[in-house]
């Protein structure tokens, strides 16, 4: 069913045990139901034109229905620019949320249920390169979500990712998935939402500067294993001249301090390195993976069916979160 590797109808086998056939072929459902099911969040700043000619235009091109995308900007101001300026066809919603990429990603997940599938996409996104990956070249990016979230399950993790750089030449000779310690871009990844896991919130890098780093470290520090398709990559300008991050020679510092906080925090795990223009790294281990593959993935595909779905009211003013389902 669904092409699941963990077959629905072990799945209604496993639940039947303790809840009963009928109450096991409705959570079945549920679970079958929430893979194929995933949202879209693109944060941006001051950027409007640029997120709607760039990342709206590449997932309409690509066939990403528009109804599972959401745009969440900084302020007020900003949220009556998008909307005065985006195709209301190209996306669901926008959603006002706070300045910062790193609050607002966490502000993302918060507006989200427990165990919801989001991708996140940056802004400047213009393409999105299945085509050196046997296993999708012949597929759709939709079908691509779907199965990283399906290896999600199988293989216990909650964050999947691409390979950060899109030169066809690093990634001929890459394998097509790893599930050691690797830098998830921040650009382009996809979560299984745990809004209130402090183990995997961010400690040093909530200014934004390498807080992509972070991130893939703290889901490997506490999961175990974080899942990446070093066959696919994309298209971007890193450092823009407007909204967004900012610009290159305005970031060296900021990195630098960065790659030093995380050194200090996480120093088993790194090492600090400086390029020849000038960017600081924080270069990630090679640390295998410490969890299985196939055992415990019903369980792990049973805490997004059964997690909480309370709604709370959100106002535009006072920015109360709404938990959406």
């Amino acid at each position: 069913m669904y092409g699941l590797r963990v077959t629905a109808k072990t799945i209604v086998v496993l639940f039947s045990q303790n809840y009963g056939f009928a109450k096991a072929k409705q959570v079945t459902f549920l679970l079958c139901k929430n893979y194929m099911s995933y949202v879209v969040c693109i944060p941006s700043y001051k950027r409007a034109k640029w997120c709607e000619e760039k990342t709206l235009t590449m997932l309409k091109k690509a066939g990403i229905p528009a109804s599972n995308i959401y745009v969440y900007v900084a302020n007020k101001e900003e949220y009556t620019e998008y909307k005065n300026t985006i195709d209301k066809t190209m996306c669901k919603e926008i959603r006002l949320g706070v300045k910062g990429i790193a609050p607002q990603r966490q502000f993302i997940a918060d507006d989200w249920s427990q165990g919801k599938h989001i991708v996140y996409f940056d802004d400047d996104i213009t393409s999105v390169d299945l085509t050196m990956s046997p296993r999708f070249k012949s597929h759709s990016l939709d079908y691509f979500i779907k199965e990283a979230f399906k290896e999600c399950t199988k293989n216990r993790a909650y964050i999947w990712g691409v390979y950060a750089v899109y030169n066809p030449f690093f990634r001929k000779t890459r394998p097509e998935m790893t599930t050691c310690l690797n830098f998830i871009v921040g650009c382009f990844y996809g979560i299984v939402n745990r809004p209130k896991l402090k183990d995997i919130q961010l400690a040093v890098t909530m200014t934004g500067e390498k807080e992509d780093v972070e991130r893939s470290l703290t889901y490997f520090i506490h999961d175990g294993i974080v899942l990446r398709f070093d066959k696919i990559a994309f298209t971007t300008k890193y450092y823009g001249s407007q909204g967004g991050l900012g610009q290159f020679e305005e970031r060296i510092e900021p990195m630098r301090v960065a790659s030093e906080k995380l050194k200090k925090k996480y120093p088993e795990y790194g090492e600090i390195k400086r390029r020849k223009n000038g960017m600081y790294e924080f270069v990630l281990k090679k640390i295998k993976a410490r969890v299985g593959t196939d055992t415990g993935a019903a369980a792990a595909a049973a805490t997004a069916v059964t997690a909480p779905k309370t709604r709370r009211v959100r106002s535009t003013q006072s920015r109360t979160k709404r938990k959406r389902s």
